[in-house]
């Protein structure tokens, strides 16, 4: 006699071709262009996972986030709006926002007969704090609705700390204390032991989001760091950008400019690469087990999967070390999407956005459209045909009124005090020259400006970064005066208490942002 689970799976087995197809929905934190299929991708990444996922379907070498800030991006995703329409430009909790009292992403599933199960970083943050996941959205996330995030990373072997959480070091444990092993644990076992169908399964990844703190093993792959190729990098790229780009990048606060100060004083360019490679290595680790029990489970030829991204992170690109700017290396994402019995293995140059992600589930799965109007466009066109007529550019936006403009050929960059960037990116990928100033471009520049949103919603209320995103305006000489006076006054604070960016056998920290 048959035992209930192997009848279990035997019966969603027969009738799994009569079946909406499944969705597994994978996200990945700070993840910028080092996958294999990226004709930048770093040549000492390894991601042999995401690599294999991408002969599977479709890839995409011109994707963007709708803002290069985790909140506001999966805020934006999720609801399928932008932030210009709904003011969400920063951390501000989506629930408190009229504009984004919408169905989401899995919340339209669940309402259309999905079972929706989840666990990890999908939304920013955590119920309480008003950014979700919601009841509404899931049947069961892990490890709970109010905590769906572990946060567990193990002790530090060795610990770097140039300024601020900018920090990062090999860990003793192995890969079972980290957060993500949990996760990818978690949804593995679910998948193993059976999901009513159709089912939406969302699995985030917050590796490689700071600190980069994973185990030894993956830094010792990467090893030595100063065998490793170094990111191209320019030093006199911020002579060409205007006020407010070089605001972003150095002056929203004194621990912007010491990031690159001190790392480039100290020479640790190399080890900063290797812990952020070694994070990427770990997390695509992780992915493989998940994309494993799918490929040993009943639903494998029935499942559509998306990986994606939130955003970039630019690791010393014009002096910079963080996100949360408009530069390509913030803001362009990996996004595969593979559908069962579709092409395979074929990149996409077309400019896409992370927008695109609901409408294109949405055609995919054969729901009826959401009660509100999804701003993106549905891929599908591009999933038959990764060559065919595009005719939409990318948007992403920094702060009210600050935007960057991405097709295939140009990206050009607007803020709010009328400064600009354009950069012919066929022909300059890291975007060192800007065009902008060269009347030769003008038309150019009036043709992509008709794709920078005619709306510019007010800042909703809540965390917004409206200190330095939104400033109306500021004496840049006194900003920079400023910045450097508190970054010096606190170095040399702390070094008179002892401090030493390098410290032994620390505790690695359980207070990650997120």
């Amino acid at each position: 006699m048959l035992k209930p689970a192997v009848l279990l799976l035997l019966l969603m087995n027969t009738t799994l071709a009569d079946s909406p197809p499944n969705v597994l929905f994978i996200a990945i934190d700070d993840l910028r262009d080092v996958a294999g299929y990226f004709p930048e991708a770093h040549p000492d990444a390894r991601t042999p996972n995401i690599d294999r996922l991408s002969a599977r379907g479709i890839s995409f070498t011109n994707a963007y986030c709708q803002a290069p800030m985790c909140a506001p991006s999966r805020n934006s995703l999720m609801t399928g709006l932008l932030p210009s329409s709904t003011g969400c430009y920063g951390f501000q909790p989506r629930r408190d926002i009229p504009a984004m009292d919408v169905a989401t992403l899995p919340e339209h599933f669940r309402n259309n007969g999905y079972t929706t199960i989840g666990t990890g970083k999908i939304h920013h943050g955590s119920a309480p704090s008003g950014h979700g996941p919601d009841p509404e959205e899931w049947d069961e996330y892990w490890p709970s609705i109010e905590r769906p995030r572990d946060k567990s990373m193990g002790t530090y072997a060795t610990h770097y700390q140039p300024w601020g959480n900018l920090e990062w070091g090999a860990t003793v444990e192995g890969e079972e204390a980290q957060g993500d092993y949990k996760h990818a644990e978690w949804a593995t076992r679910r998948i193993d032991q059976g999901i009513t169908q159709p089912f939406f399964l969302g699995v985030g990844f917050y590796r490689p989001h700071l600190p980069w703190a994973v185990p030894s093993a993956f830094f010792d792959d990467f090893s030595p760091a100063d065998a490793l190729s170094p990111i191209p990098r320019k030093e006199d790229d911020l002579d060409d950008v205007p006020e407010a780009g070089e605001f972003f990048a150095h002056y929203i606060s004194a621990g912007r400019v010491a990031d690159d100060y001190t790392i480039s004083r100290l020479g640790w360019n190399n080890e900063a690469l290797q812990a952020y490679l070694a994070s990427v290595e770990f997390t695509d680790r992780q992915v493989g087990k998940v994309l494993d029990a799918l490929a040993r489970s009943p639903y494998a030829d029935n499942t559509i999967v998306v990986l994606w991204g939130d955003h970039g992170f630019q690791l010393g690109e014009k002096k910079t070390w963080k996100k949360f700017t408009l530069w390509r290396e913030s803001d362009r994402v990996p996004l595969i999407i593979v559908v069962p019995d579709k092409l395979a293995g074929k990149t996409c140059n077309a400019p896409v956005q992370l927008l695109d992600i609901y409408p294109t589930l949405v055609a995919l799965a054969g729901l009826p459209q959401p009660d509100h109007t999804l701003e993106g466009h549905d891929l599908s066109p591009l999933l038959e045909n990764p060559t065919a007529d595009w005719p939409y550019a990318a948007l992403t936006t920094a702060g009210e009124n600050n935007h960057a403009v991405s097709t295939e050929r140009w990206r050009y960059i607007r803020y709010f005090d009328g400064g600009e960037e354009l950069y012919d990116i066929q022909q300059d990928p890291h975007e060192w020259t800007n065009l902008a100033n060269d009347p030769a471009y003008a038309e150019i520049k009036t043709i992509l400006a008709a794709d920078f949103p005619a709306y510019n919603a007010p800042n909703a209320p809540g965390s917004t970064f409206a200190d330095f995103y939104d400033r109306g305006n500021w004496d840049m000489a006194a900003t920079k005066a400023e910045s450097m006076r508190t970054f010096e006054a606190e170095f040399e604070k702390a070094q008179q208490a002892g401090y030493s960016p390098i410290k032994k056998e620390q505790p690695a920290s359980t207070k990650a942002t997120n």
